[in-house]
């Protein structure tokens, strides 16, 4: 059934804000999955700060288009569905990998990351870098490694320094001497 020139707007309108709150986009094609495994992967995406929509070829060849996205037109035919990821691109790419796997006819075919199209092969790399909450506790660690290292250095001068001084005081004040009762 054929769709209007205004729904066909507006859904360019709706894949065009997906595509510009997107960190990554992962084009799958889906083929034979049934509605069960749609929602697992649904359920999953949503899970990891994603969507996942069903596309018109058409409609989203458009859309990456005007984004400025060189798209290949073989990645858009049959059955696709668009994986927009709004959090942590590697944890999407990483499930959506294991759906992948996991249900048959779900088929990564490529993606945008950071502004570039990256093939399969570039997806499966994307889902081997650590996920965002690792990098910044290594970033975190990075930085107040060395912070501590001052810190302990700081009060080991300090402390060395207390020490100098009480040796000097306890130097120049004469010993007492007992008192005999």
């Amino acid at each position: 059934m054929a769709i209007t020139k205004e729904r066909k707007t507006e859904l360019v309108g709706g894949y065009d804000e997906l595509i510009k709150r997107s960190q990554a986009v992962i084009i799958t094609t889906y083929g034979g999955m049934n509605m069960r495994q749609f929602n697992k992967v649904r359920a999953q995406i949503r899970d990891a700060k994603a969507e996942f929509h069903v596309t018109k070829n058409t409609l989203i060849a458009r859309t990456f288009k005007e984004a400025g996205y060189n798209v290949p037109d073989e990645w858009l035919k049959g059955a696709t569905a668009v994986s927009f990821c709004f959090g942590d691109p590697p944890a999407v790419a990483k499930l959506m990998g294991q759906l992948a796997i996991e249900i048959d006819k779900l088929n990564i075919v490529g993606g945008v990351v950071g502004g570039q199209t990256v093939d399969v092969a570039g997806i499966k790399e994307l889902a081997t870098l650590p996920g965002i909450d690792v990098i910044r506790a290594q970033l975190i660690g990075a930085i107040s490694g060395p912070a501590a290292g001052i810190v302990g250095a700081l009060n080991a001068v300090v402390g060395g320094v207390g020490m100098v001084l009480q040796a000097h005081i306890e130097k120049e004040q004469p010993a007492e001497t007992p008192v005999e009762a």
